[in-house]
């Protein structure tokens, strides 16, 4: 009987075992073919996504600004005129090269880095071919070329997606992965592994790190065959130096490829910097607090200020026709309630109304005369069925319309567009010793926590997906935070 805590038989694990495929021979001989294959498969979608780019512009270009039939023809095949078709596939070269630096041709890169990466890389590539086009070859930019690099990135994201679907199909993209850890973070590497489905990590077993450390190279090699494992995850830095020490060194001799996860909670994990040192066997993280850089927070209050005057002018109708609704029962549109901001210091969040007037004896009264709301609130301080709540602000909550006002707030510079919630007075006790980190940014309009199950989360989670943010911010983050705010408001995750 192996030391084995969990041995998770998955489909793929199942399949690979009826054809025969599960062995170390065997599953070195797929791996191989998968190392081979998934670039490949990867690089060639990515060509294909530029043609049909390419093709999608022309499209548009024609359709918005006929053009002579052969000339047209000739600007879809080469790109444009020959001479500045080549300057075109030396950046799309270029862009290639900067996506196999970033790992996504040869590793498991989530989606939200994947999609930061492919943005950033074509709105570069827009530029330099704009440059080329005026600066070296002295033409006009035309309407397809800069529309080719705008439906680059859609088009590559959907061909990549299909792609890794075939390989999957194929059995070539998931990779079956057996974790190595202690109790206390196994739960945590898993659920990482398993955050992204499209990394294509299937878990087929886990063991302690105690327990795979009184195993031998053969014990280990046979472990590793009988779970059909391709990939190993070793998390580092849990205290039992020792151990580590024997499983990552057996692990090497018995060829299995192998990650380490080591514990850094309560650091900055993005940016993370990696330095070694010449004849030593160690590696140096270094990390840096983004948010802390008064560059990073001039950079966020431009995006902030930028980006709510532009809702508001966009919104303001709906603002308007919101507003007369919630003054239906004859009390005031909007109201003010006074939460903690950045510093600790103290303002008015606005919100559509959404109680009735006489809320705060409302609530009073229910926590008094039911226990189990009185349970529910002091472990939330919320309600799920709350008798303070009016009809439309029932649906304003529903649909988080309330919250629109607080772009006034991001305005006023009380606020941001994204960051940790607004919280209350009473609320700053829970955060601990944390309650730095949440003083260290503006409270945000949307945020991690709304992204993430809203309500349906608990308030310990809420509290560690605040601090995550803090320490973690890139601009990107927001702007994948706002991008994944629009779904979970349509579909209403976790709100009442």
């Amino acid at each position: 009987m192996y030391p084995v805590r969990r041995i998770e038989r998955m489909e793929q694990l199942a399949s690979a075992t009826r054809s025969g495929l599960t062995g170390g021979g065997a599953v070195t001989r797929r791996r191989a073919l998968a190392a081979r294959l998934c670039p490949t498969a990867l690089v060639t979608s990515d060509v294909a996504a530029f043609v049909l780019a390419v093709f999608l512009a022309f499209v548009v270009g024609v359709a918005t600004r006929p053009s002579p039939f052969v000339r047209a023809i000739g600007n879809l095949v080469l790109l444009g005129p020959a001479w500045h078709g080549w300057g075109t596939f030396l950046v799309l070269s270029c862009l290639l090269g900067f996506f196999a630096a970033r790992g996504q041709y040869t590793s498991r890169v989530p989606f939200w880095t994947q999609l930061g990466d492919v943005v950033m890389g074509c709105a570069v590539a827009l530029a330099c071919d704009t440059f080329l086009t005026i600066a070296v070859y002295g033409r006009t930019v035309e309407v397809e070329g800069l529309l080719r690099w705008v439906f680059f990135c859609p088009s590559l994201l959907l061909l990549r997606a299909g792609v890794r679907e075939v390989l999957r199909i194929c059995d070539l993209w998931t990779i079956n992965t057996l974790v190595v850890a202690t109790p206390a973070v196994h739960d945590q590497t898993r659920a990482a592994l398993q955050s992204d489905s499209a990394m294509g990590y299937a878990l087929v077993g886990s063991v302690e790190l105690d327990e795979a450390a009184e195993l031998d190279d053969e014990g280990l090699r046979e472990l590793t065959s009988r779970c059909g494992a391709e990939f190993v995850v070793v998390a580092i830095g849990t205290g039992n130096i020792v151990a580590e020490r024997k499983v990552i060194g057996t692990l090497r001799r018995t060829g299995c490829p192998i990650a380490l996860v080591p514990a850094l909670e309560g650091l900055p994990v993005v940016g993370l910097r990696q330095h070694h040192f010449f004849s030593h066997d160690i590696v140096m993280l270094v990390s840096h607090n983004n948010l802390a850089k008064p560059f990073s927070r001039i950079l966020k209050g431009v995006f902030d200020q930028v980006v709510a005057a532009l809702l508001l002018v966009l919104f303001a109708p709906l603002m308007l026709t919101l507003g007369l609704l919630a003054r239906l029962d004859g009390g005031p549109a909007l109201y003010s309630h006074t939460r903690i901001g950045a510093n600790g210091q103290t303002f008015g969040c606005l919100k559509f109304r959404t109680m009735v007037t006489d809320a705060d004896s409302v609530l009073q009264r229910v926590l008094a005369e039911d226990p189990v709301a009185a349970r529910e609130w002091e472990a939330t301080q919320k309600l799920r069925n709350d008798p303070r709540i009016t009809a439309v602000g029932r649906f304003l909550r529903r649909s988080s319309l309330d919250e629109l006002p607080q772009l006034l707030n991001v305005l006023r510079g009380e606020m941001s567009l994204v960051g940790p919630r607004p919280i209350v007075k009473a609320e700053i006790a829970r955060y601990g010793e944390n309650i730095d980190y949440y003083y260290e940014a503006k409270p945000g309009l949307t945020g991690l926590w709304q992204v993430s199950g809203r309500n349906d989360t608990s308030y310990e989670r809420r509290v560690r997906l605040d601090v995550w943010y803090v320490r973690n911010w890139t601009l990107w983050h927001d702007v994948a935070i706002l991008l994944k705010t629009i779904p979970a408001v349509f579909l209403q995750r976790g709100a009442h």
